[in-house]
């Protein structure tokens, strides 16, 4: 199992950690999108997204707070 929660993510261009922003449930995977917390990097360059096979997807099955 693959929680996202246990993932810290950081950004390429100031090594700050970013923020889970969204959810978004794709066919047979789970799409995490992380932004930059430093607030000067530009959010388009340095979005991330991760993607967890449904199957191994723990966080998904207790529910993404960012999930609306």
């Amino acid at each position: 199992m693959i929680n996202i929660r246990d993932i810290s993510v950081r950004c390429g261009q100031c090594m700050n950690f970013m923020t889970l922003s969204s959810y978004e449930p794709r066919d047979g995977w789970n799409a995490y999108t992380y932004e930059c917390d430093g607030g000067t990097c530009d959010a388009a360059a340095t979005r991330t997204v991760i993607e967890v096979p449904v199957s191994l997807d723990e966080f998904a099955v207790r529910g993404c707070p960012t999930e609306g």
